[in-house]
């Protein structure tokens, strides 16, 4: 890693320090700061694994096994955003991408749309039982 890429990891890792520290007196969920913290110590240490792990671990355990809102949300806009990736890519390549290659980013659209719904059924499901 160069210089200057390792200087912009620690500057982030403090500006995700700050947010932490923001984020407990705003009352943001405890969940988004906990990445934000594994993020930042992440970012200080050079360690490349431990936050996609921990963020893996927290939608895969508190998320799809435990059904908890916050996890959810983040998995939802995580899907959300690639497949706008994947959108603007296909829209982009349309007229000069090979057809397989065009037809393999309409199949992740798809799916991206499946699990987009699905995340919205169970939190609007989660939503549904808070108010019972």
């Amino acid at each position: 890693m160069d210089d200057k890429q390792r200087e912009s990891d620690l500057a982030k890792a403090h500006q995700l320090r700050d947010e932490v520290m923001q984020g407990l007196h705003a009352g943001e969920p405890a969940e988004r700061l906990l990445l934000k913290a594994i993020e930042s110590m992440a970012l200080t240490e050079d360690d490349t694994v431990s936050f996609a792990e921990a963020k893996q671990t927290m939608i895969a355990v508190y998320g799809d096994a435990l059904g908890q809102k916050v996890p959810l949300q983040i998995e939802l806009e995580e899907f959300q955003k690639r497949r706008e990736r994947i959108k603007d890519s296909y829209e982009r390549f349309q007229n000069t991408e090979e057809p397989d290659t065009l037809e393999r980013m309409l199949n992740a659209i798809r799916t991206h749309d499946h699990r987009i719904e699905y995340l919205k059924a169970r939190l609007a499901d989660h939503s549904q039982s808070q108010e019972e």
